[in-house]
This record gives structure tokens, sequence and C-alpha cells, in this order.
């Protein structure tokens, strides 16, 4: 047996996305010898390869199209999309080859797959093949897309076809059967519903976005239906089969023919492939997902985790903030960072948008703490009448009913993503009502419809 070449860090990273890089540039920059080891060869992870950076870029193409013709061609739109969103790529790979350039010497990028041997050693191959040996571990895996356990489930395909780098389908069937009612399969279907296509979701729950504020799935249904987008609710799938140059999906009291058959059921934490058992073995503790406190250490002192392996909040800008909160704590050798989770913005990039931060009114029930509603409708805001949909913008913010400060809050508008971002910010920090009262936020946007909400308050 040949015995492999030691290197040794700091810190070592497995994972080259949003739980990582981060991180990796925040100890680099304070002096830590830093490797970091990912398997696509540059920075991004999933988010960039085929998730939130190109399904944003060519949503934003297909709303170009729509919003200007009645009738577009669906081909010319996705091909235009196409290059849209890989340009966008393009851009944002090389300059992350332009930071990790940046970060050098302390920072080492590794292209390849990364085996945790033990909690101190790691075995990487790629480019370079040696056993890596680091004072702390950090694990950004990432997620794997989930695909139900039924009979044709190898006929279907998933949102890497869609948005993959250099890897999409080239041809937009004519008619798709999206089994999912998430956030993925209510985004496709948004999209490419916009281009003519028929466009089925078929749920097993009673509603679209199952894990939202029960309103927020009834805006969207709505919205489905006068688009003529076919729900089918309350129907499990059972399984799917092949009808000549069709896909059968049958589910519970329904059949849907489609060309395609998109499984968007959801994504789990990546727990298989790179040696997980070793550090179980060594007392790390595993739920589902990589358990962590909310300072993102696991149950081994020098172990860490972030992103979407930890089960939390799966969402690229959360792994974000977890990565840079376990390297600030890796620098200060203890738990001195800790991370908010109901300060961490969730969005759904229909049109229009969907964004909800903080507690719902169900949670704050069950918590049994006292909050106060404001409800408020966008038929006045400006930005809303100059997009036109004043008709059904809408946001509601939840306040500690003797504090005033802001619990939660939830838009269904143009912007609604955009929204979440001042939320966000007053929530992290504890702000009032009357905290945003007082601040002046831009005329004609839907910001200053927080203005006018809070002024009661004032």
């Amino acid at each position: 047996m040949i015995e492999l070449q030691e290197k040794r860090f700091d810190v070592i990273f497995i994972g080259g996305g949003g739980a990582s890089y981060p991180g990796a540039f925040e100890l680099a920059k304070a002096g830590k010898s830093v490797l970091m080891v990912d398997r696509k060869g540059n920075l991004g992870g999933d988010c960039l390869y085929a998730g939130c950076i190109p399904s944003k870029a060519v949503r934003v193409k297909i709303l170009e199209y729509s919003s200007t013709n009645s009738k577009v061609d669906p081909d010319e739109v996705w091909n235009e999309a196409i290059e849209t969103k890989e340009r966008v790529q393009r851009i944002r790979y090389k300059h992350h080859l332009e930071e990790i350039k940046e970060h050098e010497p302390n920072l080492t990028f590794v292209r390849g797959w990364a085996t945790i041997l033990s909690k101190h050693r790691v075995m990487v191959e790629g480019d370079e093949v040696f056993d890596a040996i680091g004072k702390y571990l950090v694990i950004g895996v990432g997620a794997d897309s989930v695909s139900l356990n039924i009979p044709g489930k190898e006929l279907t395909i998933t949102s890497d076809d869609l948005f993959a780098y250099r890897k999409m389908i080239k041809r937009l069937p004519r008619s798709l059967a999206i089994i999912g009612g998430g956030y993925i399969g209510v985004e496709v279907a948004d999209m490419l519903s916009r281009l003519g296509l028929e466009v089925s979701i078929i749920e097993m729950m009673d509603r679209l976005l199952p894990n939202m504020p029960k309103d927020l799935s009834k805006y969207v249904e709505e919205k489905f239906r006068e688009a003529g987008v076919n729900l089918y609710l309350n129907s499990p799938v059972r399984s799917i089969e092949k009808n000549g140059e069709k896909k059968i999906v049958k589910a519970k009291n329904v059949e849907v023919e489609a060309e395609e058959v998109l499984m968007a059921v959801g994504r789990r934490p990546r727990l298989k492939g790179y040696g997980l058992e070793s550090l179980e073995n060594e007392g790390l503790k595993v739920e589902k997902a990589i358990v962590v406190n909310n300072a993102l250490k696991t149950s081994i002192d020098n172990v860490y985790a972030a992103g979407d392996v930890t089960g939390k909040a799966m969402l690229f800008h959360a792994a974000v903030k977890e990565s840079i909160v376990a390297a600030k704590n890796i620098l200060t050798g203890r738990d001195a960072y800790h991370i908010n989770y109901h300060s961490i913005p969730f969005t759904v990039f229909t049109y229009p948008e969907i964004g909800m931060v903080g507690y719902s009114e169900e949670e704050l029930k069950a918590l049994g703490i006292p909050y106060d509603v404001i409800d408020y409708k966008l038929d006045r805001d400006a930005q809303s009448q100059i997009t036109n949909t004043h008709t059904v913008g809408h946001m509601k913010i939840l306040l500690e009913r003797e504090s005033l400060r802001i619990l939660g809050a939830q838009a269904y508008a143009h912007d609604a993503a955009e929204l979440m971002a001042v939320f966000t910010v007053a929530i992290e920090n504890n702000l009032t009502a009357k905290n945003l009262a007082w601040s002046a936020l831009p005329h004609p946007l839907t910001f200053e419809s927080i203005n006018y909400s809070m002024r009661p308050y004032f």
C-alpha cells in the first residue's frame, strides 16, 4: 500500500459552495492556512451550477418577452434564455477563479474528491492525491435532489436538466407535468406557462407551497388558475408510464399526460459518498442532517458544518452566513458568533414574487406569544400601480404586542423579495414599528408602503 503525502492546514473545507468559500476567505485573510476541495473545480456550488443563479437568469429573460408579446415562440425565447444564463454563469465562474487567486497562498483550492478519514484527516483525490491534516474541519457539501421511489421515476427530468451549466435541454416540451408544488415546482410552472406550455402541478398536500403561510399559497393558486396552470392537489403520485411520445403520471384520482415530467419534490442533505461514517464512529450526531448548534459546531469540537447539509435553512444566503459564523468561531476559539434562523428570509420567484421572514402567525400562536397584525393591501402603492400588480399586492407584518418589535413579515408583490431585506434587518436587530416608521424609504418604490403601514405607531 502506497503511503500518501501529508499536507497540513489550519482548516479544511469540504465543498466549494456558499457554505464554504465565504468562511474560507475570512480565515485566509486572517492568516490561516486553508484547504478547500470541490469536485466542480470552481466555487458557487449547486446555486451557481444549476440553482438560484441560472434559474433567475432564465426567469428574467422569459418575463422580458412575455410582458411585451402576447405570442412568443417558446424555442426562440428558451434559446435566448440559455445564452443569457450561460453568460452569467461564465462571468461568475471567472470572478470566483479570480477570488481564489486573491486569497493565495493562504488558500489552497483543489478540484477533486474529499473523503473524511477522521476528525483531523481527509484524503484528497483529484488533480493531486494526498492526505490533508487539519486542526479544524468544515463540512459544506450541500444537498441532493429527492426522487420519489415509484415505478417510472427514471422517466423524469430534474431542475438540473432545465438549468445546469452547459447541460440544459435544447428544446422545451410543449406540455410539462411537475411532481411537487414546493418552491422549485412553483417557480418552474410560473416561468414556463408564460411561454404557452401546458403546465400541470401534481402535489400530494392540499395546497401549493405547503411549508409557507396559507394565504400565500392561496394567492399563488389563484394566479396559476387564471394563467391556465392545471393544479392537482391532494394527489400523491403512484407511478409514471410511457405512452408513445408522451408520459402519463398516475396519481390518486387523476392521470396527467405530458411530453415531459419534472421531479420537483425537494432536496435532502448530502450525507453519503464522502466518509461521514468515520465521524459518526467518533461521535458525530446525524439526524437526517448533520446536527449543529447555533454556532455551527457539531458534536465533535473541531468539526463544523454549514449550509444545506445541516438541514436548517436550505438557502444560499443562509449558507453564506453560516459559513462566516463558523469561520469567526474558529478564529476566536469559542462559540462567540451565532445565527438567528428567524432572520433568514425565504423567497419564491413567481410573478408577483413571494417573500417571508421571521415567525408566521401559526408559529406565534403555538408559542403563545401575543402579537398584532398589520394587514396592508398594496392597491394604493405607486410602484404596484406602475407594475400593474396592485390588484393582488399584499403585505402582512407581525408585531410583538407590547414592544412593537418586528417578529415576522410576508408579502405577495412585484418586489416581495427585496421588501424582505428591510424586514430581515429589522428582525436581526430587534427593530420596532417605530424604527421603520421613522425611516424615509424611497419613492415611488414599494418600500415606502412599509412607512405607511407603520405610521399608526409613529
